[in-house]
C-alpha cells in the first residue's frame, strides 16, 4: 500500500486514533477522507501534519476536527485543502 494515493475512510465508525498512526507511514497518500467518523479526537487527527503530501483532507461531520485544529492544519499543511 506504499503507494496508495487516495483512501476514503468515510463513515466508518470503527476507526479510531490508533488506526491513523497507521497511515503516517503512506508517503504516497494524496487524498484523505474521515468525513463522519466519530471516534476520531483532535489529538489523533493532529498527527497527520505527518504526512506533508497530502493535498486534500476531508473532515466533514467529524467531532475531533476543531476550528483550532484547522488552524494548525492550515499553518502545517499549507498546501493542503482541508475541508470542512
Amino acid at each position: 500500500m506504499s503507494s496508495l494515493r487516495s483512501l476514503y475512510l468515510r463513515w466508518c465508525c470503527q476507526v479510531q486514533d490508533f488506526g491513523l498512526k497507521h497511515l503516517l507511514g503512506m508517503r504516497s497518500l494524496r487524498l484523505l477522507s474521515l468525513a463522519g467518523c466519530p471516534l476520531l479526537t483532535t489529538t489523533g487527527l493532529s498527527g497527520l501534519v505527518q504526512l506533508q503530501d497530502l493535498e486534500e483532507l476531508e473532515l466533514t461531520n467529524c467531532p475531533g476536527a476543531t476550528p483550532e485544529l484547522f488552524k494548525y492544519f492550515s499553518q502545517h499543511l499549507p498546501c493542503c485543502m482541508v475541508i470542512e
